[in-house]
């Protein structure tokens, strides 16, 4: 779910790198990417996979953080998910999306049972499901395409 659309080998600018680091000034070890015009640093934060978007002036636009499964999730979105009419399908990753000017969305990806067929759900934080779409045949599909 992580995934950028190309690799940069390794490279950001110095602004870019400069921020990452005053936001995230323990961090020692950044893989970093880019996705369309954004630069993405990729490591690991509080056990977790991390991915952060920066634009090229080095603010930060967007932050993925992969939880995997359902247990960081709040309880409204953990509520209407098993309650909804998803909750017999199989959760195959939760990843939680962070912006700086706009709410913070949950994302589970899915799969139906006995079919090769995926979904991501989006809930807000509130628990409301407000886009389900279809990403069997889709690649990078959490990327600056979806959100930016």
């Amino acid at each position: 779910l992580l995934a950028c659309s190309t690799a940069s080998a390794g490279w950001a600018p110095q602004t870019v790198r400069n921020s990452l680091k005053s936001l995230y000034p323990n961090v020692e070890t950044v893989a970093w990417s880019t996705d369309q015009r954004y630069y993405v640093a990729g490591f690991t934060a509080n056990g977790f996979d991390t991915q952060v978007w920066f634009d090229t002036q080095g603010h930060w636009v967007m932050k993925q953080t992969d939880w995997q499964t359902m247990d960081q999730v709040p309880m409204p979105v953990y509520h209407t998910f098993t309650f909804g009419p998803y909750s017999t399908d199989q959760v195959d990753d939760v990843t939680y999306v962070e912006f700086p000017h706009n709410p913070p969305q949950i994302v589970i990806l899915i799969s139906l049972p006995n079919a090769s067929t995926q979904y991501q759900l989006f809930y807000n934080m509130q628990g409301e499901l407000f886009n389900a779409r279809n990403t069997t045949n889709m690649y990078h599909i959490l990327g600056a395409s979806t959100f930016l």
